[in-house]
């Protein structure tokens, strides 16, 4: 389902994003006949969001709204989920009410539903005028304008306990063992009688075939089968006989389990089949990749380039978009991140909860493809704020970790990481921040891309320095102040020296108890 703007429309001064996917279209030639995730944010949109665009379809501009077609996601929600959106873009999804009223009520729309049966048949239906009120009035459907389509040509029927199917084979009550044969017909689909059902006279007889099966002490209908508690054995119900298989054993790559009521081999992570047959998925080299296959928060193995082992990675699925890989969190003073440049090199702690990746680890997914990093702050009264950068990399050890950063977008209020831009990383006992009289990581109690920033060594610094006590980023010197990053997220978790906590400049400077911080990275999506 996709929305098109009208044809005509005023146009005031470009904003600094589109405001839907046909002004992400006009925008850049280089979206041109290019479908995929792109940021829109509609007029009064608190903050841009991303969406789907269909740019091969009938010039392009479309904005999908709702995809489904592998039942992967499950439509069955409350309200809340509706009015936020679920699903991911890559598959199948809802864009949320409340992005919808946002979008259909700043220009005219024309709504497509694009639809696709059992046979490959596709059809449309559209409607002229696409409107949605907003929460206070229930999304109620409020304009959709005059019908057209070709989906009443594409319609049947079906009478009472018939399916529209593209089966060839039918049975009847009389002959049950005998297959009426229906090849002979011309069209692709048909009304037909199958599964449970069979043909009595001009009609589906109401009694289902079925087979009893002893290991489960009760019967089986027709097209069922049962898996025994060890899955050493399988039973089949099919045309009123019991067919069972003596040899069916899970693979060793699967488990014996119970899965939304069903009893089988289902195959472990990494691999996929039938669980009597399993083999390796494609090697997902980040989140990202496993995004786009429906995965949902948790943890996951990946194989950046270079790591033919794999790494046990957090993946943050169903926020921001999705396929975002983790490679820092804090959000208690169980961990202690003050740690030697060995921790840092190879990771340290469970990614399921506070931890740093590894710098080894981040330096092989972050230069196989390019990335940006978002980072995720939540200060002492729970206000929560985040900081986006275009692109991030940082280089390998023998270069001592150098981070390359890209411009900055958000709400902290204040850029402070691009500073530490081509800064080389600095632990306990490594000290690279280039800055003689003072070690960084020493004094701020952690490791970062630390440098020289300031030394206050005036005469008015005494009388300065413990009257700004408040800022959070300096460490004392005598009665002097000094200071080596606007940013550290690797300190003591509520330190009390000063210099030693989990800072960002301005956004903490007045606030020393940052409760939050995560640090994430996705491919740049073009």
């Amino acid at each position: 389902m996709s929305i098109d703007v009208g044809s005509s429309y005023f146009v005031f001064q470009q904003p600094e994003y589109p405001r839907d996917c046909k002004e992400v279209l006009n925008a850049c030639t280089s979206t041109h006949n290019t479908s995929g995730v792109y940021l829109i944010k509609p007029d009064g949109y608190p903050e841009p969001f991303e969406v789907y665009c269909d740019n091969e379809f009938n010039n392009g501009g479309w904005t999908v709204l709702q995809r489904r077609r592998l039942d992967s996601v499950n439509f069955n929600r409350n309200w809340q989920d509706f009015k936020n959106g679920f699903g991911f873009l890559g598959s199948e999804f809802w864009i949320g009410n409340e992005k919808l009223a946002f979008l259909t009520n700043q220009k005219n729309y024309q709504l497509r539903f694009e639809f696709e049966n059992a046979a490959g048949q596709s059809y449309y239906v559209t409607y002229d005028q696409f409107r949605i009120s907003d929460e206070w009035g229930k999304y109620q459907l409020s304009s959709v304008g005059t019908y057209g389509g070709t989906a009443e040509s594409q319609l049947e029927w079906c009478p009472t306990k018939n399916i529209i199917s593209n089966e060839t084979c039918e049975r009847t009550c009389d002959d049950p063992d005998t297959c009426i044969s229906s090849t002979s017909r011309t069209e692709l689909e048909k009304c037909v009688c199958v599964g449970d059902y069979m043909i009595q006279g001009e009609i589906a007889s109401s009694e289902p075939m079925h087979c009893f099966v002893a290991d489960k002490g009760t019967v089986l209908m027709n097209g069922e089968s049962y898996v025994n508690s060890a899955c050493t054995r399988r039973s089949n119900c099919s045309n009123n006989q019991l067919m069972v298989e003596d040899s069916y054993q899970c693979s060793d790559h699967a488990t014996c389990d119970v899965r939304d009521g069903v009893r089988r081999c289902y195959c472990i992570d990494g691999y996929e089949g039938d669980g009597v047959t399993c083999t390796r998925e494609v090697v997902p080299r980040d989140c990202q990749e496993l995004y786009v296959d429906g995965s949902t928060d948790g943890v996951y193995t990946i194989y950046p380039d270079g790591s033919p082992n794999g790494i046990q990675v957090f993946c943050r699925m169903e926020s921001n978009g999705g396929g975002w890989t983790v490679i820092q969190r804090r959000s208690s003073a169980a961990v202690d991140f003050y740690r030697t440049w060995a921790e840092y090199k190879n990771g340290f702690e469970d990614p399921i909860g506070d931890h740093w990746l590894g710098n080894d680890y981040i330096h092989a997914i972050t230069n196989q493809k390019e990335y940006s990093l978002r980072i995720d702050l939540t200060d002492s009264r729970s206000s929560s704020y985040y900081a986006l950068y275009s692109s991030f990399s940082i280089s390998d050890d023998a270069d001592k970790y150098r981070l390359s950063i890209g411009p900055y977008s958000g709400d902290t209020g204040y850029d402070a990481m691009s500073w530490h831009n081509n800064k080389q990383f600095s632990t306990r006992g490594e000290d690279n921040d280039g800055w003689s009289d003072f070690d960084c990581a020493e004094k701020h109690r952690g490791a970062w891309w630390f440098g020289y920033y300031y030394h206050c060594t005036y005469s008015y610094c005494p009388s300065y320095c413990p009257s700004y006590e408040y800022y959070c980023d300096y460490f004392p010197v005598g009665s002097n102040c000094a200071n080596c990053a606007y940013s550290h997220l690797n300190g003591d978790y509520d330190g009390s020296t000063r210099g030693t906590n989990i800072f960002w400049s301005s956004l903490s400077g007045y606030d020393c108890g940052l409760q939050y911080a995560e640090m994430k990275i996705r491919p740049v999506q073009t």
